[in-house]
């Protein structure tokens, strides 16, 4: 049980037919065939280590949702890259258990420094609690993890919610208010944090998570 409420009051928003993300209650990924749907990338430059969070996604399902944002919000746009362009070096076994012919990366965010540091705890649990190799986070160099849907969902509410805040106690409180979540509840602020009918829904779990601080 979580130490925050379940806003039961607002049901999560219906995905349409064209969505590939599951609603909660149905976690995974089998709508893909078990394939993974999240991955992790590590990076090292002249300013230090960076973890960048990707969806996977068929590229009719990533022009479909970047419409769909379009014309929720025009300012608001999607960053994607061919698959081959970010893993086609990859050594993670999955590259090559897969078919990614049309799939694309859909960045999520990139993270580093301060806001880094304060969602390693959270990567760590969660990578830990799916049996996923942690090297991603200790590798000098380049290295990359995929993630099953679960995973992945929990990560970028952690990835997206920590990218506005400034202060690092608001930052450790916010990852640790995902990591007490319940699968469900991180379906359910998932969806409405990219609902194009949600625009605040980041905000919102944001304050949820660290109006207290």
């Amino acid at each position: 049980m979580t130490s925050h409420p379940t806003p039961d009051a607002d049901a999560p928003p219906t995905l349409g037919p064209e969505d590939e993300t599951i609603g909660a209650g149905q976690f995974g990924s089998s709508v893909y065939g078990g394939r993974p749907t999240f991955a992790l990338v590590r990076r090292d430059d002249a300013e230090g280590a960076s973890l960048t969070l990707y969806e996977l996604l068929p590229e009719a399902q990533a022009s479909a949702r970047r419409d769909r944002l379009q014309r929720g919000n025009p300012n608001r746009g999607l960053v994607t890259e061919a698959f081959e362009s970010v893993f086609g070096e990859s050594a993670d076994p999955e590259v090559d258990r897969w078919e990614w012919d049309d799939w694309t990366a859909m960045k999520v965010t990139r993270l580093s420094e301060s806001r880094l540091r304060s969602i390693l705890p959270l990567v760590r649990e969660t990578l830990r609690g799916a049996d996923r190799d942690e090297s991603v986070l200790t590798a000098g160099g380049a290295a990359e993890v995929f993630l099953p849907e679960t995973v992945g969902v929990r990560l970028a509410l952690g990835f997206l919610g920590v990218k506005p805040i400034q202060r690092v106690d608001r930052m450790r409180a916010f990852c640790r208010g995902i990591a007490r979540m319940s699968d469900e509840e991180c379906y359910y602020w998932h969806a409405k944090c990219r609902s194009p009918s949600s625009p605040n829904g980041e905000k919102a779990l944001r304050t949820l998570l660290t109006d207290h601080i």
